[in-house]
């Protein structure tokens, strides 16, 4: 007898589930290079054909991963969203929202899940696809909250603030280990104030010297 289109259904999201769950076990425990796709369908208890069913490579496997972290400090930043009063203008939500420990908790998982020597050029696309999903959420929500401002307004907005997030994302990571410290969270906070700074004020050139005056014939 066939299996009913929705238990079909309910079996194919339960392999899904147990296939990234899996791979977050493994990406904490080995990194992203450190398991294979065999390693993968045992921790899963699934064939490794249903692991392809599902994925065609690892590497979709640990962006799953990474939208999944990043649906929680969407989530917790959400909450937060919520619960605050309407603040000047959509730039100072991003502050705050950037600020918030779930984002540096976050980035400090994907630091360490993402390092593995020989993996450099597939983590910076996860990276980017990562910081993609969560420019497009914070322009949604910008939306809803500033219905006066024009939607090509936030998203250049969201979209300069993230492409500056990748840079001092991976600055922070380089610089901390991803240490999330007191002195960690301190150099977050310092990056995200040079960001801000040049989102709002633009990067004004420093002024040339003023050359030291020549004294006149017959002083």
């Amino acid at each position: 007898m066939l299996v009913p289109h929705d238990r079909r259904a309910a079996l194919k999201a339960r392999h899904r589930a147990a296939i990234v769950t899996a791979a977050r076990q493994l990406l904490d425990e080995r990194g992203a290079a450190g398991f294979t796709t065999d390693d993968l369908a045992a921790r899963a208890d699934v064939s490794r054909r249903t692991v392809f069913n599902h994925f065609s490579h690892l590497e979709d496997v640990v962006v799953a991963c990474v939208e999944g972290e990043l649906e929680t400090a969407i989530a917790a930043v959400e909450a937060d969203l919520a619960a605050s009063a309407e603040r000047p203008g959509p730039l100072d939500d991003l502050v705050a929202t950037l600020s918030t420990p779930a984002v540096t908790t976050t980035l400090s998982w994907l630091g360490r899940a993402l390092s593995a020597p020989g993996r450099e050029a597939a983590a910076e696309r996860v990276r980017l696809r990562a910081m993609h999903r969560f420019g497009a959420g914070a322009a949604e929500r910008l939306a809803e909250r500033y219905p006066g401002t024009s939607p090509l307004e936030l998203v250049l907005l969201t979209t300069t603030v993230m492409n500056g997030m990748a840079v001092v994302a991976e600055t922070w990571l380089e610089e901390t280990g991803g240490t999330l410290d007191e002195g960690g969270r301190r150099r977050w906070a310092d990056l995200l104030d040079v960001l801000f700074a040049a989102v709002r004020h633009g990067f004004v050139p420093r002024a040339a010297p003023v050359p030291a005056s020549r004294p006149t014939e017959g002083s």
